[in-house]
């Protein structure tokens, strides 16, 4: 039961990332909805459920909306052995430290993305695209952020009360 609502939560989030928030937000920007999922599964759950989540994640925002690929993969594998360092200082009950967490890290995905880009030849001003790509982008993925903490959070504190 556990593995269906997983693997039903996966394909929530990929239909927010490809269709629901394209449709409501009209700009070159969207939410990433997935990083910030791949950001806060590794804070609760530790690198090896952060890792598959990037893999599986990354990979299907490639194939599926992306014209390049690894321009998610690599980012969101990077950031979770970034993360995996940090996790273990972050304290899980304080939701202020998730949002710091995924916000940094949003910012660091651009920066991976723009180096990217750039070393395959793309033309691609630095400023401009953090201006008008990534930093529109941080509000959102902080307050996604806080919610994924909040329903972590409630959730581990279901299954420690269950034991």
């Amino acid at each position: 039961m556990r593995r269906l609502a997983i693997v039903l939560t996966g394909f929530f989030l990929l239909f927010l990332q490809a269709q629901l928030l394209p449709a409501l937000f009209h700009t070159n920007w969207v939410p990433n909805v997935i990083l910030t999922a791949v950001i806060v599964v590794t804070v609760f759950k530790g690198q090896l459920a952060g890792l598959t989540v990037a893999v599986i994640g990354g990979g299907l925002q490639d194939i599926l909306i992306s014209n390049f690929f690894g321009l998610h993969l690599f980012p969101y594998s990077a950031l979770v052995y970034i993360l995996s360092i940090v996790q273990q200082r972050v304290y899980e009950e304080r939701w202020y430290w998730t949002c710091i967490i995924v916000a940094i890290s949003t910012l660091l995905d651009g920066i991976m993305r723009i180096a990217i880009i750039a070393a395959s030849g793309g033309e691609i001003e630095f400023l401009a695209y953090m201006w008008h790509m990534i930093l529109p982008t941080l509000f959102w993925n902080v307050l996604l952020g806080a919610v994924g903490h909040w329903l972590l959070q409630s959730k581990q504190e279901e299954e420690n009360y269950f034991w």
